[in-house]
């Protein structure tokens, strides 16, 4: 029977080549999604030179809406963005593999060879997601049996709503997490003539002189309760599609992406978001494209059961851990 000490290194050794493995995938779906969008003709009638209606957060506080862009020039752009803050985490603060080890070129095939950086950004990322993920699916099942659901915001195109939910990651974190996150934090925390204000709305955590003030993490707490309790309602509000039982999961998304924003930079923040949007209905659309399994609905789809199954054993593991760390912590200030 494992010890405790055994049985850690096993979970490690798990997690870390599911992470390996994650990392394959997301950066693959880069070229998926250029190939779905400029090489298939699976938008029908809507080809990526179309222009097409699409709603800026930041925008619409001036009062527009629904402006016409290109659709391929487009996603380009937030492609491009997306690639960068992608690039970014998986470098910071240092690459989030260690390949040091590694003699012969072949003998990346035996895992052993593998070692994860955990303190980086896109390690961070990856394993926070995992644990969202298992919790989403944990609450979707409860509220479900109440009766709550949590809607479809698809659009009756794959291509445009492939479209649609690659643009949400961007559109969604400047607003939510730059402006009304990183804004007050920074007029609430940073004394004035500093000059970081573009530095703070980018990582938060740097400039923020949080072990001066005895209040400082609990105000910090709760503006993120209420900047995550804004992204719930929204989503369903003005969402399109979701219904009610969408705000917990997406408020609970928002205290997890609000936390990544604030610890680990807007990167991360935009990161954890992409793969929830961009990198699984990617995988849903090329499922569709190649085996005919439906787009719009996760039943069914090859690609998306094995990310689920992945996703799920390291969101497991990641609660495990994260519990762990809680209780003996608790312990510890207990017995001092």
């Amino acid at each position: 029977m494992l010890n405790k000490s055994s049985l850690n290194k096993v979970l490690k050794w798990i997690d870390d080549t599911l992470i390996f493995i994650v990392i394959l995938v997301t950066a693959f779906s880069f070229l998926i999604g250029l190939y779905l969008v400029f090489f298939t003709n699976l938008g029908g009638e809507v080809h990526w030179y179309n222009d097409v209606p699409l709603d800026f957060l930041i925008f619409g506080i001036f009062g527009l809406n629904s402006i016409y862009f290109n659709l391929g020039i487009t996603f380009m752009f937030f492609w491009t963005v997306y690639l960068a803050c992608y690039v970014f985490c998986f470098l910071k603060p240092f690459s989030i593999l260690n390949l040091s080890s590694v003699k012969k070129p072949f003998q990346m095939i035996g895992l052993e060879a593998i070692k994860v950086q955990r303190n980086n950004y896109l390690a961070i990322t990856i394993s926070w997601f995992s644990g969202y993920f298992v919790l989403s699916i944990l609450i979707d099942v409860i509220q479900q049996l109440f009766g709550f659901k949590l809607g479809n915001p698809l659009t009756a195109n794959p291509i445009l709503s492939f479209f649609y939910l690659s643009a949400a990651p961007l559109n969604e974190e400047i607003f939510f997490r730059v402006l009304l996150l990183g804004i007050p934090l920074f007029l609430l925390f940073i004394p004035s003539g500093k000059g970081l204000f573009l530095s703070t709305l980018n990582h938060p955590y740097k400039n923020i002189p949080y072990k001066k003030g005895k209040y400082t993490t609990l105000a910090i707490a709760i503006i993120i309760a209420l900047n995550s309790l804004a992204f719930g309602l929204t989503h369903v509000i003005f969402g399109g599609g979701y219904e009610i039982g969408k705000i917990t999961q997406a408020g609970l998304g928002g205290v997890i992406i609000a936390w990544l924003y604030y610890r680990y930079s807007l990167s991360s923040a935009i990161t954890f978001h992409w793969i929830s949007n961009y990198v699984f209905f990617a995988y849903s659309i090329f499922g569709y494209f190649l085996f005919k399994t439906p787009w719009n609905a996760e039943s069914d789809n090859l690609f998306l059961a094995i990310i689920s199954v992945v996703f799920i054993v390291m969101g497991v593991i990641f609660l495990y851990r994260l519990l762990e760390q809680l209780i003996t912590k608790y312990l510890t200030k207990s017995k001092m």
